[in-house]
């Protein structure tokens, strides 16, 4: 029972919107989890038989699906092509994308949300310092790249997140289209937008420089997990109003990273060359 396709993209790109749209289909069945067999060593050690029994619950004729985005983070992961290949050398690639700069904003609020510290507390600090997860991430074309070295072009498909956003209806129907299922499918919720930053809450950088402190550390474990949550989230955390504040040298330095990758992107792909203007920091919503 391989898979037929795989929805893949940096995070923030509507990777989760579009595989929820995509399963309304009666024709395609999607993994409703994201396993990282194909990136994460221990998972994908499981097995393929492990893997394909997740799709289990399909029914017969349905389309297989998958997402992840970690699939296109390749500096992190370098072995994950090579395996989806090797799976299956006919796979078909969904691949989402979205401003760059506009992307970085967005998933640093959604990962300092969390309440963890896996981004620097720092939005300027963080982008240079998890380069990985917030620049790397976003060099579109080094990522669909690699995956072009693997795979025809008649096997991927381009999903802009800014599309989407002005017609949904349009954008998921060229994926049908793209898959080969009935295109004219209607949608029971075609303005779908799941994940979004707007209005989030993530910690304040006390909180970030407490939990460097050893006696900090020791008394919050002496303090029940239900009530430590609540106080943490009472008194450590504040809405987030607009986006980040970018230093001018640190968005300079992100434009001179990602520049002639997205030119090379959006010419490749059919966009003008001001699609993703890198000229000012993006207003749109998130």
């Amino acid at each position: 029972m391989k898979q037929d396709f795989m929805l893949i993209g940096a995070s923030k790109c509507a990777t989760s919107t579009i595989s929820s749209l995509l399963s309304q289909h009666p024709d395609i069945y999607m993994i409703r989890d994201e396993t990282r067999f194909f990136c994460d060593d221990d998972v994908f050690a499981k097995g393929m038989d492990w893997y394909e029994q997740q799709f289990a619950d399909a029914k017969p004729g349905q389309l297989l699906g998958d997402r992840n985005n970690l699939y296109t983070m390749k500096e992190v992961f370098p072995d994950t092509i090579s395996r989806i290949h090797r799976y299956n050398p006919d796979l078909k690639f969904i691949y989402c994308v979205r401003h760059p700069i506009e992307r970085i904003e967005s998933y640093w609020i959604q990962i300092r949300s969390h309440g963890g510290e896996k981004l620097h507390h720092d939005f300027n600090q963080s982008v240079r310092l998890n380069r990985d997860w917030l620049l790397d991430a976003s060099n579109y074309w080094q990522q669909i790249e690699l995956y072009r070295s693997y795979f025809p072009d008649d096997q991927i498909h381009i999903v802009f997140f800014e599309d989407y956003r002005a017609n949904p209806a349009a954008s998921i129907k060229s994926c049908f289209e793209f898959l080969g299922v009935k295109p004219d499918f209607e949608l029971s919720t075609p303005r779908l937008h799941l994940n979004s930053s707007n209005e989030k809450k993530v910690p304040r950088k006390i909180l970030s420089t407490l939990r460097s402190q050893n006696w900090f550390r020791s008394a919050v474990k002496v303090v029940p997990e239900s009530f430590r949550n609540s106080l943490k989230k009472e008194l450590f955390f504040q809405k987030i109003r607009g986006r980040p504040e970018w230093r001018p040298s640190e968005f300079l330095w992100v434009k001179d990273n990602l520049q002639d990758d997205i030119e090379r992107f959006l010419e490749f792909y059919g966009k003008r060359s001001d699609y993703w203007s890198f000229e000012r920091s993006p207003t749109t919503a998130r």
